[in-house]
């Protein structure tokens, strides 16, 4: 890689991180199948699945039967039992309506996992990053503490005045805040990735995968048909079919029930079939259930209207994700194209200079910074690419 290229020419042993040793490195790909195995949030997810799940049999449920005693006779109390049943297209539509809300508990889990594996992502994009960054600074700082050193010792016979020592010795301890940054925030994208890998008593967790370019697969910026697969259109489709299911549900409701039961009102020797109760139940108070279905109508058109916002929004952040992979594209191409070289030529000249005498160490330090700073754009640049791409992968439900 053009880096290490840099550094061979700048003479610049590749820095450490301390927090690498005897850690966890883990990989994206292992990442991303212990967030989709231990993450809580996917077991919430399959907990409601099987929730929704257990309630199918509820769907079919009956009224409870009803024990009564009664004298016909004034003279002793005859038990009877009574059942009512709803209209049979009412379980028919319970039934129904219960099998949406499986498919729709299933498609929640997808938006979880969908959700989950751009998270995982992110955070692993900025490990990598922030690792390259620690040890650029790490470099840095090796250099301009020889540099610091160096112009104690010239100061002391007289070469430089004290303002280089002074500038020298803040560059430095620039350096030093810019690396207890860098380390404070990979502590805590480790910590956000073992809370999303489902281990958080793993918190020294870091990145083992080379930060390189994503490559891209000319259908993941396609906008036709760009979101048939997130599992966010598939949600609130389905509830459109849920709310229209329980309209259906609570129209079935204003049909009659079904009476059935047993009661001797006669003699103990009365036949059988005169012991029978026979009869039905009418919806006169229809007004409760009339309200219902008139909320039920309103539910269906705000499903409806969910689901075209999502689509405005999902348009929205596309186009978005779109134009940033764009603009990182062209300032990743530049940065590979014209920066890097510019950076091993200003490396190899500044390093001939100094050691021919053209140059001092002021200078020569001016041009190891101006390096490393293009290094960091580099960096800033391929981080904020993936990103796009993720961003995309997401939106799409890849």
């Amino acid at each position: 890689m053009k880096f290490y290229i840099v550094l061979i020419l700048c003479c610049i042993l590749p820095g450490v991180l301390p927090a690498q040793q005897g850690n966890n490195k883990l990989t994206r790909k292992t990442a991303l199948q212990l967030a989709q195995e231990k993450n809580p949030q996917v077991q919430l997810a399959n907990n409601k699945k099987e929730k929704q799940q257990a309630l199918r049999g509820a769907s079919l449920s009956i009224n409870a039967p009803e024990v009564i005693f009664e004298a016909p006779t004034s003279t002793e109390l005859r038990p009877g039992v009574l059942q009512t049943f709803d209209f049979p297209t009412t379980y028919v539509r319970r039934y129904q309506a219960q099998k949406q809300q499986i498919r729709m508990a299933e498609t929640e889990k997808q938006i979880t996992l969908n959700q989950l594996r751009y998270r995982v992502n992110t955070t692993y994009n900025e490990m990598q990053y922030l690792r390259e960054v620690f040890t650029s600074y790490m470099q840095q700082d090796s250099l301009l503490e020889d540099v610091v050193e160096v112009t104690n010792v010239r100061l002391e016979v007289g070469q430089i005045s004290n303002l280089e020592k002074l500038n020298a010795q803040s560059q430095y301890r620039e350096v030093k805040y810019q690396l207890d940054q860098v380390k404070s925030k990979l502590r805590t994208a480790g910590v956000q990735m073992s809370l999303l890998t489902g281990t958080p008593y793993d918190t020294a967790l870091v990145a083992a995968d080379d930060f390189i370019r994503i490559s891209t697969p000319e259908a993941t910026v396609q906008a036709e048909n760009a979101f048939g697969n997130n599992p966010l259109t598939a949600f609130y489709e389905q509830n459109k079919q849920l709310q229209k299911a329980l309209l259906n549900q609570n129209k079935s409701y204003w049909m009659p029930g079904l009476v059935v039961g047993y009661l001797n009102q006669g003699p103990e020797n009365t036949p059988t079939n005169y012991r029978m109760r026979y009869g039905f139940t009418f919806p006169l108070w229809f007004w409760g259930n009339a309200s219902q279905v008139k909320a039920a109508k309103k539910e269906v058109k705000v499903a409806e209207q969910q689901a075209v916002l999502n689509q405005y929004e999902l348009n929205g952040t596309y186009a978005q994700a779109l134009s940033e992979l764009r603009q990182y594209t062209e300032a990743l191409n530049y940065f590979e194209q014209t920066a890097l070289p510019q950076a091993e030529e200003i490396a190899k000249t500044a390093k001939e200079g100094y050691r021919l005498g053209s140059i001092g160490y002021y200078n020569y330090l001016l041009n190891l910074q101006q390096v490393i700073k293009i290094r960091l754009g580099y960096l800033d640049a391929l981080k904020n690419y993936n990103q796009a791409i993720y961003t995309i992968q997401y939106l799409r439900g890849e």
